[in-house]
């Protein structure tokens, strides 16, 4: 949003400065600045309606064309689906993106981003940068473990708010269950100017394949789901804020020139079945004008039927007593056990658990000062993702993750940075393969003699990449 700000200040805005006789030692706090709009602006949430909105199973594909001709802000853009659980009582995993199984995007029937294996991306993302729950309220399903209702009042006084712990058996199969995806990874979501003229660029179509049943259905206490468990989406639409100016300044200032707008890719990898015995030993070719971190992790063996939930031990066997989030976290050793507040999937689950040594090298070239361990990872992931090693705010990773062994258990990813980090703007600064391919190696060694469990190694590239709209709607991709 930075850039689109200043872009407007230069081309829309009359800005008003009171500088003179102020000395420009001062902070800026001193200074008198004013800016205000040229003409009038007009703006609305608009709803785009999908291809097909109901009867959608897992594995299905969606799309959504957003209009012609309009200024959308990328950073209003809300996914809304309702959903039923079918057959079985079985829940969504937590975060309502871990639906999305695929997200890709075409402009102007050209394509210009494709993200396999959505969910699982996004799940590492968010446990690394928690949203505040209060702010997840809203359909973002970022706590699965309790099912509020509010049942209309019969008499003149207020009805109470009913609270349950989402995975007891005792519940019933859910359904009209609302979710909103309020934020994406990828251009929807780090495109380094928000606004998106469509009459420049032509038709946006966004396109979601929905995730199978077991990367996001788990089953509840007692219940040990089949190949019957599965969900329906019985409705879904997309909103997104459209603008329009009465001055024509900032529609002449854009023309016919090449709006570069600055995103986020990443390129998923996954490797052949190892156990922890053996360790990681995996090598990935990337070529790409900005490489700006790696991200390294292991999944769990990938199952095609729902599993019991992750969640609590309670869950784990075939206890009578669910427990949601807000009791684990009071007393995680009392509730210690299989899940430990996980309350995901095992598709979504990562697995780096007695991780001995990590070391990446780049072209046969070995990064830092050596190998690893447990500690020493974890810190680098700090800086990788921002500095936040020195970041004193509330943010902070999945409030779940009580240790660093859970960490490593269920959360665990180990990224590299090969950037400059600018937090205040899109800087493109990583790892260039100059027009070749750069061979990624990752090393991981774990503790155990006869330690056998079985993991799937992954490595995802996050890169930068730059969206040239030219005249003509003329749409390429570097």
């Amino acid at each position: 949003m930075r850039n689109t700000q200043k872009l407007f200040s230069h081309t829309i805005l009359d800005k008003y400065n009171m500088f003179e006789g102020i000395s420009a030692n001062y902070p800026r706090e001193f200074f008198y600045q004013i800016s205000k709009l040229q003409g009038s602006m007009s703006k609305q949430v608009i709803k785009v309606t999908a291809d097909r909105a109901t009867a959608i199973a897992p594995s299905n594909i969606v799309n959504y064309r957003l209009p012609i001709g309009a200024l959308l802000n990328l950073d209003s853009l809300n996914l809304y689906f309702k959903v039923d659980m079918k057959v079985e009582k079985v829940l969504p995993a937590r975060y309502a993106s871990t639906f999305i199984k695929r997200l890709s995007l075409q402009i102007n029937n050209v394509s210009v981003q494709i993200i396999q294996d959505y969910n699982f991306i996004y799940n590492i993302y968010n446990d690394h940068n928690n949203k505040a729950y209060s702010k997840g309220i809203g359909g973002d399903w970022v706590d699965n473990s309790i099912l509020w209702t509010h049942t209309p009042p019969t008499t003149a006084t207020e009805s109470s708010i009913d609270g349950a712990n989402a995975f007891l058996a005792a519940n019933g199969i859910q359904t009209g269950m609302k979710f909103c995806i309020n934020n994406f990874i990828g251009l929807l979501g780090s495109a380094s100017t928000k606004i998106l003229p469509t009459d420049r660029c032509g038709e946006v179509v966004v396109s979601i394949e929905f995730a199978p049943a077991a990367d996001v259905l788990g089953g509840v206490e007692s219940v040990t789901p089949t190949a019957s468990a599965t969900y329906e989406i019985t409705d879904t639409f997309l909103t997104c804020e459209a603008l329009s100016f009465s001055d024509d300044t900032y529609y002449n200032s854009i023309g016919d020139k090449d709006l570069k707008i600055g995103f986020n890719d990443y390129v998923y990898t996954s490797f052949a079945e190892s156990t922890k015995k053996t360790g990681i030993n995996v090598t990935t070719y990337i070529s790409a004008g900005s490489i700006d971190h790696i991200c390294a992790t292991a999944r769990r063996p990938q199952v095609t039927i729902p599993d019991k939930m992750i969640a609590t031990k309670v869950i784990g066997g075939a206890g009578t007593t669910a427990m949601n989030l807000a009791n684990y976290l009071s007393d995680p050793v009392a509730a210690e056990g299989d899940g430990d507040g996980f309350y995901s999937t095992v598709n979504m689950q990562r697995n780096l658990a007695h991780m001995t040594s990590s070391q990446f090298s780049i072209n046969n070239k070995a990064l830092n000062w050596g190998a690893f361990d447990q500690t020493e990872a974890f810190q680098n992931n700090l800086l990788a993702l921002g500095y936040e090693n020195v970041d004193i705010s509330a943010n902070g990773l999945n409030p779940s993750i009580v240790s660093l062994f859970h960490y490593y258990k269920y959360y665990a990813a180990i990224f590299q940075s090969l950037e400059l980090i600018d937090k205040d703007g899109f800087y493109i600064s990583g790892l260039s393969s100059s027009g070749s391919s750069c061979a990624i190696n990752w090393v991981c060694k774990f503790d155990g003699a006869t330690n056998v469990v079985k993991i799937i190694p992954v490595i995802i590239a996050k890169l930068s990449r730059i969206l040239h709209i030219k005249s003509g709607r003329l749409i390429s991709v570097e």
